[in-house]
């Protein structure tokens, strides 16, 4: 080929891509600069919805659990938080009444996940107590966390932070109880199923029968179970009888295999006696 020939041959070619250029947009509305080529990332999923305990360390030296159902959705993340309740009026270092971080329930906290794991939560503008929490998402836990509160008058812990999730309630749980007043023993099976989401007050809902056998002024049968919990902890009734309630207070395994009881039973009559034991119901 001739260097006359390859030159027309460049030129043609030249024209060829400018005339595409044009076309595409002409017909796309599109300059120059869009004929860079570029890459959007997906957004990360850190599969963070589920149930949580979050455990905070006050500058007071304490460790508080703090309950929570988180939902995701494209890196952005909310829950209703449910600290311990306040169950005394004794002060404590850090200006706190009632809790090392004072009253926390129903605490609506919202935020991000980003690409690299990083968790912030945060409570809306002017929100009483408001708070703040950040940490570092490793699967099914939180590490390398910070939290800071601000709640009623000098109430302000701050501190560490770390979490982990809990498994969906969902199955068979057997055991045996002891009384602490008699030593007496007896056998409880609860058949479990927890919602998979929350409700309004952000409280996972549980369902299902439990049958005691073996203990007095309780007959033998299934009894419906229907209670609200959030975290690793809730309470319900076992049995309700002429003679009495026995009711319960559940606390949950992270991975969803066993719940340790404590348990209290309420005579209705003078023919039984008030009660109260400890015992472990496992996942069968």
């Amino acid at each position: 080929m001739t260097s006359r020939a390859m030159n027309l041959a460049a030129a043609t070619w030249a024209a060829l891509f400018f005339a595409a250029c044009v076309i595409t947009c002409g017909l796309m509305g599109c300059s120059a600069t869009h004929l860079i080529l570029t890459t959007q990332s997906s957004p990360v999923n850190y599969n963070l919805t589920g149930n949580w305990v979050l455990t905070v360390s006050p500058g007071s030296g304490a460790t508080v659990p703090i309950a929570i159902f988180l939902t995701e959705n494209s890196g952005s993340v909310s829950g209703l938080a449910v600290g311990p309740a306040a169950t005394d009026l004794l002060v404590y270092p850090d200006g706190c009444v009632g809790s090392p971080i004072g009253p926390f329930t129903n605490v609506a906290l919202t935020g991000t996940v980003d690409s690299e794991g990083n968790l912030k939560l945060a409570t809306a503008a002017n929100a009483v107590p408001s708070a703040t929490m950040t940490a570092t998402v490793s699967g099914s836990s939180l590490s390398n966390g910070a939290f800071a509160i601000k709640g009623a008058a000098s109430c302000a812990p701050q501190g560490s932070m770390t979490g982990i999730e809990y498994a969906i309630v969902n199955g068979t749980y057997s055991g045996t109880v002891t009384s602490q007043a008699t030593g007496q023993s007896f056998t409880v099976t609860a058949t479990l199923q927890q919602s998979p989401l929350p409700n309004a007050e952000g409280l996972l809902a549980l369902t299902g029968t439990a049958t005691v056998s073996g203990y007095p002024c309780i007959p033998s049968g299934a009894t419906a179970i229907s209670a609200s919990f959030v975290g690793a902890g809730f309470f319900t009734d076992l049995s309700n009888s002429p003679s009495g309630t026995l009711g319960w207070t559940g606390s949950l395994s992270p991975d969803g295999k066993t719940l340790g009881i404590n348990y209290g039973f309420s005579p209705a009559n003078s023919a039984c006696k008030q009660d109260e034991g400890t015992g472990t119901l496992t996942l069968q």
